[in-house]
């Protein structure tokens, strides 16, 4: 038994040899000088077995060459998918600049609408404070019925720059449902300015 198995590793040992070999084209060169007994004598296991006849048709390096090709389609495909990868890193980056740009500018626009909106409120605000004079002056039961022809947005911006005691007599002459609405615009404009 112990035979048999360093026999069969021999043989296992002598075919890698011989395939080695054989790709680096050693053995050609081997058997072109060696005769038949020289090689029963150094290889005894060969000589018992009928040797292996080889098919001109056959590439010894059919399998090598395949995987070669396998590989360098791969490779190919690999490195187109790394041009398309860095050209989308390329245009993330254009568009990322394009954006942080476009923040900026709306941030600057952002600050220049503030300033324009200010000063129109300070302006509107000083023309409710002129008016609030006017009515102020008007007597309360003329001032009230002027009030009441005006819109609320209006009249609640006048009413809140006149003094509490002369829009408390105003007030009174104002009918009811449109005392509440201009209420409710004022509440409003207060909510707003928080």
């Amino acid at each position: 038994m112990k035979k048999l198995i360093i026999t069969c590793e021999i043989l296992i040992l002598f075919f890698f040899t011989a395939r080695i070999a054989a790709v680096g084209g050693i053995i050609k060169e081997t058997r072109a000088s060696m005769t038949n007994s020289e090689v029963a004598a150094e290889f005894p296991a060969m000589a018992t077995t009928s040797p292996r006849v080889r098919d001109v048709f056959e590439d010894r390096l059919s399998e090598e060459r395949k995987l070669l090709s396998s590989l360098q389609k791969r490779e190919k495909q690999l490195d187109m998918r790394e041009k398309l990868i860095e050209s989308g890193e390329k245009r993330l980056a254009l568009l990322k600049k394009e954006i942080v740009e476009k923040i900026e500018k709306l941030r600057t626009m952002e600050e220049e609408l503030t300033t324009v909106i200010e000063t129109y409120k300070a302006e509107c605000n000083g023309k409710y404070k002129e008016l609030a004079k006017v009515y102020e002056s008007t007597p309360p039961a003329r001032a009230g019925s002027m009030l009441e022809k005006l819109d609320n947005k209006t009249a609640a911006g006048i009413i809140m720059n006149m003094k509490s005691k002369k829009a408390g007599a105003v007030w009174g002459h104002i009918p009811p449902e449109k005392a509440v609405a201009i209420t409710k615009e004022i509440t409003a404009q207060v909510d707003d300015r928080l």
